[in-house]
């Protein structure tokens, strides 16, 4: 049995005629019948029961890693039940797809179903599409005219008189426009990746449609799953729809004599995915809810519809769980958008895949149908926020499914009039082609995006903005957030003999009604409360800083090292940004101010107090502050026994005036010579007393060097003049000594005097 999910689509192409559209193209959910029992595939989706004998067999395989261990057990289960069974695509780890030829997929069910290796067996149905400063993008001009609300987006604006049932996304957007870090994966048709005003916004993503056996005619982009979720289409012709033995009969929405007309491609996630995320405030296009958020496309939905395992693996894997045969997810997203379903209710394979994925911290928002009827599959699951469809004017939209599970509501576009150009349209990215993707462009008026569909990413995209200020926000506060802050429904309508909404029954109601907490959920979704509520429920939570020194207290000259990469962000967030600053005298900070640690430099006396600011990833931040209290160093002062002297004549020098400050001792002395150093000698280089010898003339500068008893130091020099030696020249600083020069011309000349005397005597 094949399940239908409600239109919630009414694009046209531009080049057709301007239609008026009240209600989605299709929105009645009906089983769709074997044409004959004989040409039946049963396919059903199995999970296996952990430590049953076939997980146990794949678990013992040792050929393969273990997230490749895909689970393929037709063949087991065949012997057992005598039935010719094959094997589908896997959906998680312990469950897979199984194919039976000339039987129903409910009686396939029921059979496995008592296998004691099994879990649960379900038939695997096809499901399909529901159908600040104000930012500059066309479409969202600053003053919406009243008389044509179309020409704006009218469901992000604040709600007054005229369109109660806005959204007051730019009230939202005051707090947060969205983070790149949160991302929404949207589930659907694929998207297409060149439309100008996605740009930058979409993520690689994966298509997770498999090969149904069908030739890959359901995929229709020539393969199974891959990395590419780009759309290729979903369109089916009047033919595939009308022939009984084709894959695609009865695809369509019969008209009223049952025949099946053609459809063109819906480019569906392509909308649903501008609603969440296209770029904004770039000039272009239009405005989305989340603004800065990224969109994660996974591919479930091909031609005609979706099946359950397709979904519930990408379900999975848009999470961050493992799916057997599929590379893991690197950028796993924090909320799920779903526009589909319908069909059955919510079935023990959805809740079990949605209890995974809610157990991951991923929020998921489901389109609650566009039927009339009760909620299904997955909007009807517990945990799951399902959203209904409201009127600009707050009522249910005609179309709209309804019922207790419903969590909230948001605009689904409504025309009010019967002719002429749609009023109140949701405005979103698209693409002209009716078959393969021509040109980028945007429903409008005459080309409509109509259905609960698009009622579910307004929901998504607040979530991500909500994330976006706390992103410690579970699954269930989130649900719970955006119902408290729901505005009420209205009580009246403008409409003539509008009632109140009644409990869902098997008949549709397919006409405006006025909403209730038991048929629409809670409310009308306000973005701009939601976020409030989020930041809210942050509390007084902000990072705990903690501010680490090497000392607390110094002395000049000793620098010390200050530390906060102790630092912790509140659950659910990260440190993002570190500031450091400093007060009072006698030291300065050396290093990075932005980073996790910096140098105190001490350069005098005094008290210093360092305090360090750490921002978390939302905003709050938290301040923590060290004083430093920088002692006098030690003086190093030494004195000299003369201040000149001659080559060879030593001088003392004393350090023992050198002192000590705060209770400190003089612990060591170290000398230097730090200039002259090749005309003299030093002697010892420690110890409080040494002698210079000098060798010859010139300047010789001696440093001391003292360390206390706290390590902290202190230096000086002091120069001796030195003359007389090889360098020639006489008096000075000696007591007039005479030089090496003179003794050397006086001895040539007593030699010389000698010499004549002898010779006279002679």
């Amino acid at each position: 049995m094949r399940h239908h999910l409600s239109a919630a689509l009414a694009v046209i192409g531009l080049a057709l005629a301007p239609v008026a559209l009240q209600m989605p193209q299709a929105q009645a959910a009906s089983a769709v019948g074997a044409t004959a029992a004989t040409q039946e595939t049963a396919r059903v989706i199995v999970q296996y029961k952990t430590g049953s004998s076939v997980m146990r067999a794949l678990s013992a395989r040792t050929d393969v890693p273990a997230n490749q261990r895909i689970p393929r057990h037709a063949a087991a289960l065949s012997a057992r039940h005598g039935l010719a069974m094959t094997d589908g695509a896997p959906v998680s780890a312990r469950s897979q797809v199984v194919f039976a030829k000339g039987m129903s997929s409910e009686k396939l069910a029921a059979l496995l179903s008592k296998d004691p290796d099994v879990e649960f067996a379900e038939p695997d149905h096809k499901r399909r599409i529901q159908a600040v400063s104000a930012p500059n993008d066309p479409l969202y001009p600053g003053a919406q005219p009243v008389t044509t609300p179309t020409v704006g987006q009218w469901y992000l604006r604040a709600p007054d008189a005229t369109i109660p049932a806005g959204i007051n996304a730019i009230g939202a957007w005051n707090t947060t426009m969205g983070t790149s870090t949160v991302v929404v994966a949207v589930l659907d048709t694929g998207v297409r990746f060149e439309h100008p005003d996605l740009r930058g916004k979409l993520l690689p993503g994966y298509d997770m449609i498999a090969d149904h056996g069908d030739n890959l005619a359901h995929a229709n982009d020539g393969n199974g799953r891959d990395a590419d979720p780009s759309d290729p289409g979903d369109w089916v012709t009047e033919t595939e729809a009308n022939d009984p033995s084709g894959t695609f009969y009865q695809c369509t929405t019969p008209d009223s004599s049952g025949h099946y007309p053609a459809e063109n491609s819906s480019w569906h996630g392509t909308q649903v995915a501008g609603i969440i995320g296209a770029a904004t405030n770039n000039s272009i296009g239009m405005a989305s809810v989340g603004r800065n958020v990224m969109v994660l496309p996974v591919r479930v939905l091909g031609k005609c519809e979706g099946y359950d395992s397709d979904i519930q693996a990408g379900m999975q894997w848009a999470a961050g769980i493992s799916v057997p045969g599929v590379p893991d997810n690197t950028t796993p997203a924090k909320v799920i958008n779903m526009s589909l379903g319908g069909g059955t209710g919510c079935t023990g394979a959805y809740q079990s895949v949605v209890d995974q994925v809610l157990a991951r911290g991923v929020t998921i928002v489901a389109s609650a149908g566009n039927e009339g009827l009760a909620v299904a599959a997955p909007a009807g699951c517990s945990g799951v926020v399902a959203v209904a469809g409201v009127r600009q004017l707050g009522t249910k939209v005609g179309y709209s499914s309804l019922g207790p599970e419903v969590a909230l509501s948001a605009p689904a576009g409504n025309c009010v009039n019967d002719t002429g150009a749609c009023l109140y349209p949701l405005a979103t990215t698209v693409n002209t082609g009716t078959t393969t993707p021509r040109f980028s462009t945007y429903s409008d008026s005459f080309n409509t995006s109509l259905g609960t569909s698009f009622s579910s990413p307004l929901v998504a995209g607040t979530a991500a903005l909500m994330l976006s200020v706390n992103p410690a926000l579970t699954p269930a506060q989130v649900r719970s957030e955006l119902r408290s802050s729901a505005r009420a429904f209205p009580t009246t309508s403008t409409t003539p003999g509008v009632t109140q909404c009644q409990a869902p029954s098997a008949t549709p109601q397919n006409s405006e009604c006025i909403c209730t907490t038991s048929t629409c959920g809670a409310g009308l979704l306000d973005a701009s409360a939601a976020v409030a509520a989020a930041v809210a429920a942050r509390g007084t939570a902000a990072p705990t800083v903690t501010l680490q020194s090497t000392a607390d207290e110094t002395m000049a000259g000793t620098n010390v090292t200050l530390d906060g990469s102790g630092t912790q962000a509140p659950t659910g967030r990260t440190v993002a940004a570190y500031a450091w600053a400093i007060s009072g005298t006698g030291a300065t900070l050396s290093g990075p101010l932005t980073g996790s640690s910096v140098t105190l430099v001490p350069t005098a006396a005094g008290t210093v107090t360092v305090t360090l600011t750490v921002t978390d990833s939302i905003g709050a931040s938290s301040t923590a502050s060290k004083n430093i209290t920088i002692a006098a160093g030690p003086t190093a002062l030494f004195s000299a026994s003369a201040s000149s002297t001659t080559a060879g004549t030593a001088v003392s020098l004393d350090a023992t005036a050198s002192t000590a400050a705060g209770g400190r001792t003089i612990t060591s002395y170290q000398w230097s010579l730090v200039a002259g150093s090749a005309a003299a000698t030093l002697s010892p280089t420690t110890g409080s007393s040494v002698t210079v010898t000098p060798t010859a003339s010139g300047t010789v500068t001696v440093q001391l060097t003292v360390t206390d008893s706290g390590g902290a130091t202190a230096s000086t020099t002091s120069s001796i003049t030195v003359s007389g030696g090889s360098s020639g020249g006489g008096g000075g600083g000696g007591g007039g000594a005479l030089g090496l020069g003179w003794l050397v011309a006086l001895a040539a000349a007593v030699v010389g005097v000698a010499r004549t005397r002898r010779q006279s005597a002679q």
